[in-house]
């Protein structure tokens, strides 16, 4: 029983403090809870605080009051967003039943009768109150008495079983004051067995016979004090367990002499007081009511959607298909009946105003009216039209399987599916047209210049190839073009006439003639020193950069002889096997070292 207590303390732990970690992180600033054990800010633990007596006998109007406006906070809280984990329990019948799948089966009912809540009874209270003719009449089973029988406030068996708790009673007297309490109701069962610890619950799947043995010890959710004062942090090297139990360790430790006996609870909790060797605060179905009561008002303001899982067989075999145990899971879960009302009623009801919004676009646009007064007109203009289409395609069973309320608009499962792919549809094309507008008329816009772009570069390159000299078949490296689109220099913004005359002036320059351009020099400038023709120079690159053609090339590191400048500006008149060649002075470096 101690390991039990540890794995589940440990498991239940780590799972609510991942939770409040995601939910921190996801919202910076958020007061939904932080990395610590002991926050009791998350939205479980906001229902916690002031709901866990709200199960108990004795609940008077205030506690009452109370907890419900805890369980509100807790719901308006949890809409604004926020990260959970549902493990949806699936019907448990193991032999023997404990107090744990009873609780699972009580969340299996509960959540079947939001199944019959939500497909059957508003589906059909719906068309009733808005005049609608529903031929279909579905007779569901309702498992109110079921989840009576187990969690209703004062005669319930979860609240017997905490008053039995309470006056540490036994398994045997529990069961005898369950039987004598409900010896009226269908739903509860003898086993006829020689046991009197076994009692049998008739659920919607099934009967289940259930063996109260351990129901007290595992209602009571405790931990001694012993198992939590291993990971105290000065004895202890496991710092995440002690994380964990950061709450239990605080209050275990805040006092000097701590007495012996304290309990804690399994489960984490917000309160953090010594139980001093009695009953904890609240039990396991309590904390169990308060987390349903919650999941239950979540899914409220939701809008669900249900997928049923139906398993094979009983063995969990792979290929294998079980007719009986499928049959017996189809019946129980009311999936005919599911069937039948969406196929043959209208299990769909929109506003008029969010249906207008949604489909407007398959009816003609200048047909419609689009104002407020006229919405239900607009409704039917679109369900004509759509009928119209569907007819056209040889489909006539669309035209019967809608209907228009007083405040809402009824589909079947049919036309839902032919409006939702006809918009789909719509918007696929319409998303196609708008592209292939815009890109056609962004490219038009753009030729303009891509034309003038191209007839400015194949000017300049025919250009280029006329004015480019030739020497032995060397061709010379084009010259740079100007930036294309470069607008001319505006002549409002040149100098005052006045200073360009004073400034000719300082340096002795004429306006009338231009400056002339100083002869070549007869030798070149390294360092301080002038080098005189002929010269010694080795190539940096080979020239000309190709290294075709049938004229000399000069090789990288290649040593050639320079004669002289070269009457092409920047270039250098190099004899090199008898042959003259003009090359840019970049090719070639000059040897110091070397003058002749």
């Amino acid at each position: 029983m101690t390991r039990d207590c540890l794995a589940k303390a440990l498991y239940c732990r780590t799972v609510a403090t991942i939770v409040r970690r995601a939910n921190s992180l996801k919202r910076l600033g958020s007061t939904l809870g932080t990395l610590s054990s002991d926050s009791n800010e998350s939205v479980h633990n906001q229902a916690e605080i002031a709901s866990q007596h709200a199960s108990t006998i004795g609940g008077g109007t205030n506690a009452g009051s109370k907890s419900m406006a805890a369980l509100n906070n807790a719901v308006r809280h949890a809409t604004d967003g926020f990260i959970g984990i549902l493990d949806m329990f699936g019907f448990e019948d193991p032999k023997p039943s404990q107090l744990e799948h009873l609780c699972i089966n009580l969340c299996a009912e509960t959540m079947q009768h939001f199944y019959n809540t939500h497909i059957f009874k508003s589906s059909i209270e719906s068309c009733r109150d808005e005049g609608i003719n529903c031929e279909v009449e579905v007779d569901y089973v309702d498992n109110v008495p079921c989840i009576d029988l187990i969690s209703s406030l004062r005669t319930g068996l979860l609240s017997m079983l905490d008053v039995e708790c309470s006056i540490r009673g036994t398994a045997e007297s529990y069961v005898s004051k369950m039987k004598i309490q409900h010896k009226h109701n269908s739903r509860l069962f003898d086993p006829k067995s020689l046991d009197c610890r076994l009692f049998g619950i008739q659920h919607f799947a099934g009967r289940v016979i259930y063996d109260a043995s351990d129901f007290l010890d595992t209602n009571k959710d405790v931990v001694p004090d012993d198992l939590v004062a291993v990971f105290y942090k000065h004895n202890c090297n496991f710092g995440f367990a002690t994380h964990l139990f950061g709450s239990e360790l605080k209050a275990l430790y805040s006092i000097e002499n701590v007495p012996r006996g304290v309990s804690f609870r399994i489960s984490p909790t917000s309160h953090t007081d010594l139980l001093n060797g009695d009953e904890p605060v609240s039990t396991l179905t309590q904390d169990f009511h308060t987390r349903l009561d919650n999941l239950l008002r979540t899914l409220v303001h939701a809008r669900p959607h249900f997928v049923r899982c139906i398993r094979s067989n009983s063995q969990e075999t792979p290929n294998r298909f079980d007719r009986a145990t499928v049959m017996r899971q189809i019946r129980s879960l009311q999936i005919l009946e599911t069937v039948n009302l969406m196929a043959g009623g209208y299990p769909h009801r929109m506003r008029f105003k969010a249906f207008n919004m949604r489909y407007r676009l398959l009816a003609p646009f200048a047909r419609l009216h689009r104002t407020e007064e006229k919405v239900m007109d607009d409704c039917n203009l679109i369900l004509e039209h759509v009928v119209d289409l569907m007819s056209k395609k040889q489909n006539f069973l669309v035209a019967t399987s809608w209907a228009i309320g007083k405040r809402h608009i009824f589909l079947s499962e049919s036309i839902r599916q032919h409006l939702e792919k006809l918009r789909t549809d719509t918007r696929q094309k319409s998303a196609t047209l708008i592209q292939a507008t815009w890109r056609g008329y962004r490219f038009r816009c753009r030729w303009a210049n891509m034309r003038r772009e191209k007839e400015l570069k194949a000017s300049s390159i025919a250009q280029a190839s006329v004015n480019r000299p030739t020497n032995n078949g060397a061709t010379a490296r084009p010259r740079p073009q100007p930036i294309a689109g470069t607008p001319p220099p505006d002549p409002n913004e040149k100098c005052d006439n006045k200073i360009i005359q004073q400034t000719c002036n300082l340096f002795g320059l004429d306006l009338e003639r231009p400056p002339p351009v100083p002869p070549s020099r007869s030798y070149t400038v390294a360092g301080n020193t002038k080098l005189g023709y002929p010269q010694t120079r080795v190539m940096k690159m080979t020239y000309p950069e190709d290294g075709g053609g049938e004229g000399v090339v000069l090789h990288k590191g290649e040593t050639v002889l320079v004669v002289g400048a070269s009457p092409k500006r920047g270039h250098l008149i190099v004899e090199h096997k008898h042959c003259t060649l003009h090359v840019p002075f970049q090719y070639l470096e000059l040897k110091q070292s070397v003058n002749i």
